[in-house]
């Protein structure tokens, strides 16, 4: 049996994704894709799974990092492709010890400035495409939905972009001065 949820985390929520992937499968539905902000679940028996998602980039190396997780008990469960990397989602059983996949403080906030430069060079390309097409408009039409769509389109992605860039400002100055 197969379940499909729509479900919308930013990349500085990735914590809150973990815990929901994490609390689907206590309830026994096993995370197994992603696609267009719908999780993919497969039923079976409820257990206590931990999930970790990093970000990888380059992709050269991939075979030996997938191998390095895998020998300490970690099943990749995705790959999900974006940019020049790719985001990669781990599990394994609760029970044991070691449940998390960065080694310091400096493996995670190396993952954190990662995703900021990443996402605030999109966020900040889209919103500049956004604002060109905005003033193309103002100048070509009188119409008002042929400049409010982009407008509103601009202030969403202002919101979720900007909103991302504090929310991982604040997490790595939060490891940085610990």
């Amino acid at each position: 049996m197969e379940k499909r949820m729509f479900r919308f985390f930013t990349v500085d929520d990735y914590e809150k994704e973990q815990r929901f992937l994490q609390d689907m499968t206590s309830k026994g539905w096993y995370f197994k894709a992603y696609k267009g902000f719908r999780y993919y679940f497969e039923k079976g028996e409820p257990d206590d799974y931990v999930y970790r998602i990093d970000y990888k980039e380059p992709l050269d190396d991939l075979n030996e990092y997938l191998s390095v997780f895998e020998d300490a008990g970690w099943e990749v469960v995705l790959q999900y492709p974006i940019f020049h990397g790719a985001w990669i989602y781990f599990r394994k059983p609760n029970h044991d010890e070691n449940v998390e996949i960065f080694t310091s403080d400096e493996s995670r906030l190396s993952l954190l400035k990662k995703i900021r430069t990443r996402w605030t060079t999109f966020g900040v390309s889209i919103c500049a495409l956004l604002l060109l097409i905005l003033l193309v408009n103002l100048l070509m039409s009188s119409l008002l939905i042929t400049w409010l769509i982009p407008a509103l389109c601009l202030t969403i992605i202002l919101f979720l972009y900007g909103r991302a860039f504090v929310h991982l400002t604040r997490k790595i100055k939060h490891l940085e001065h610990g």
